[in-house]
């Protein structure tokens, strides 16, 4: 029925949009929903008319411009950031939306041997095993780098782990490191582990070492195309979104 009340929301305010002039809803999002949110974007400019100006950044990046006082009508990002920015009032509580969460998983190169993640002890003496692991910086929050830490502190394996990690912030140059084989491994979020460019998705972290990221979407309190963005994001959680979240490797939020 909630979704069923979402989708008659959405069309009604597309309706009313279809009588406006329309103006950029500009978008902020985080990397981790980025092949989702463009796919859905495209999407929804071709059903309403209204253009999506979207800018894409690390969790790190996004709150930079959004402390440097940039502009921006909506906003995507994981719940915690929502959390954050929502007792700071730069976001509206009311517009938050949950989207769809992505859990931890393993890349390595392509042609790799399978890996055995299947369990705890085996995604453990896995890790054990290897002659090198990268990931993101630990130290930046709401990033897979966090995660990862977490989740070795979890599995007791993080101090043994210690000296074969490898801490590059670059994503880009982390997987292009496996892709050539200076490294052997590396943690991403499962939504960023791209198909193809020399790398294979191994497998996601078992539970109950598994974190999932949720991911919100929600009208930033300065913009000025509020209903324009609100549609926006009802339409990213409407049922009509779900297959793009799953093709993106996302899990969709469960009411859509």
């Amino acid at each position: 029925m909630r979704a069923f009340g979402r989708t008659i929301l959405v069309a009604a305010t597309l309706m009313l949009l279809s009588h406006m002039a329309a103006a950029d809803i500009r978008v902020l999002s985080v990397g981790a929903v980025q092949n989702a949110v463009r796919a859905l974007a495209a999407q929804h400019e071709k059903d309403s008319g209204q253009r999506v100006a979207l800018t894409v950044g690390s969790p790190a990046v996004v709150l930079q411009k959004i402390k440097a006082g940039e502009i921006f009508d909506a906003l995507i990002a994981s719940e915690a950031a929502m959390d954050e920015l929502d007792r700071d009032g730069i976001v509206n509580p009311e517009s938050r939306v949950r989207l769809a969460s992505t859990g931890l998983g393993i890349a390595v190169r392509s042609g790799a041997p399978a890996l055995d993640l299947s369990t705890p002890e085996s995604f453990k003496q896995t890790l054990l095993a290897a002659r090198s692991i990268v990931h993101g910086d630990p130290t930046l929050r709401y990033q897979s780098g966090e995660k990862t830490e977490k989740v070795l502190t979890k599995a007791g394996i993080l101090d043994a782990l210690k000296p074969k990690l490898r801490v590059v912030p670059s994503q880009a140059a982390s997987q292009e490191m496996i892709a050539k084989g200076e490294a052997e491994m590396g943690f991403y979020n499962i939504s960023e582990i791209p198909e193809g460019k020399g790398l294979q998705f191994a497998g996601p972290v078992p539970s109950p070492f598994q974190i999932n990221t949720p991911y919100e979407g929600a009208l930033m309190s300065d913009g000025s195309e509020a209903e324009a963005a609100r549609a926006f994001i009802l339409f990213l959680a409407s049922p009509e979104a779900r297959a793009q979240w799953l093709a993106a490797k996302l899990e969709p939020a469960a009411d859509h």
